[in-house]
C-alpha cells in the first residue's frame, strides 16, 4: 500500500494517507478529547477530528482541518485502497459484535476478538494476533485505552495499520453506514445520536461540551505539546528519529 498525494475531500484524501505499512491513526471529538492518553497520543502519526464542535475550535486557534471519523474513512479505506484479500483483525465490542461486523468486509480475510475476555487474553499474550499477521488492525474500544492498546500492538506489529474506531465496530454490525448520509450532510450527527441514545449521551453533547469550551486553549496546548502539526486533513504527529545505529528501543 502507497498513500497517493491528490486533491480529494477529506475523508478519501485520509483514507489514502493511512494506508502506509506501520501508520497509526486515531480521532478526536470535543468528548475524547477530555479522556485522552496523551502519552499514547504522542506516539501515533494521525489524529483525525471527528465532530463539528472540536473542528470549529481548532479552526479558532489556526488550525483549518477537514472533518473526518472512522465511520466514514474506514469503509472508503476497505473498499477503494486496502489491496483486496488483506487480513483485518477487528478487536472491540460485546462478544460475537466484531465477528458480526467482519462479515461485512467481504473483499478481506477478516478475524475478529471481543473487547472483554478475548481482549484481556489477547493482551496478556497476542500470540494468536501476530500469528493471523494482520496487515490492519481496527481498535473499537474507549477512549484512551484504545490509543493505549494502538501504541502497544504497534511495537508487536510495527508493520501493520492500526486504526482506533470508538463506536464504530458496533455500529458497523448492524448496518454498514449507521448515519444517514443526510446527517452527516448537515453535521447532525449529534442530535440523531441524542435522539437514539438519550441516556447516555445527552451529558456528552450538553455539559461536556461547555467543558471542551471553557477548556479549548488547555486542550490545544496539549496538541502542541505532543507535536501535532495540522495538515488539510488532519492533524500530523512529528515522532523523534530513530538514534543514529538502529530503531529507539
Amino acid at each position: 500500500m502507497k498513500p497517493e498525494s491528490v486533491d480529494r475531500d477529506p475523508v478519501t484524501e485520509l483514507a489514502h494517507l493511512i494506508s502506509l505499512p506501520g501508520t497509526v491513526v486515531t480521532w478526536l471529538n470535543h468528548w475524547s478529547i477530555q479522556h485522552a492518553n496523551w502519552s499514547a497520543l504522542s506516539r501515533v502519526n494521525y489524529i483525525g477530528i471527528d465532530g463539528t464542535l472540536l473542528q470549529l475550535l481548532l479552526r479558532r486557534a489556526g488550525w483549518a482541518l477537514g472533518r473526518t471519523s472512522a465511520d466514514l474513512v474506514l469503509p472508503v479505506f476497505f473498499r477503494d485502497v486496502l489491496p483486496s484479500g488483506s487480513a483485518v483483525a477487528l478487536i472491540g465490542a460485546a462478544p460475537g459484535v466484531a465477528a458480526n461486523a467482519g462479515e461485512r468486509i467481504t473483499r478481506h480475510r477478516v478475524q475478529a476478538w471481543d473487547g472483554y475476555e478475548q481482549l484481556r487474553t489477547l493482551r496478556a499474550d497476542p500470540g494468536d494476533l501476530v500469528q493471523f499477521a494482520p496487515d490492519v488492525i481496527v481498535l473499537g474500544l474507549g477512549a484512551g485505552l484504545q490509543d493505549e492498546l494502538a501504541v502497544e500492538l504497534h511495537e508487536i506489529l510495527p508493520g501493520a495499520v492500526i486504526c482506533t474506531a470508538g463506536g464504530w465496530i458496533d455500529q458497523f454490525a448492524r448496518r454498514e453506514q449507521y448515519f444517514p448520509a443526510w446527517v452527516h450532510s448537515l453535521r447532525l450527527g449529534w442530535l440523531w445520536r441524542i435522539i437514539h441514545e438519550p441516556r447516555r449521551l445527552t451529558r456528552r453533547y450538553t455539559l461536556d461540551a461547555v467543558a471542551v469550551l471553557l477548556g479549548r486553549r488547555r486542550y490545544v496546548g496539549k496538541l502542541r505539546a505532543i507535536g501535532a502539526q495540522p495538515n488539510p486533513v488532519c492533524l500530523e504527529v512529528s515522532q523523534p528519529a530513530p538514534p543514529p545505529g538502529g530503531p529507539a528501543q
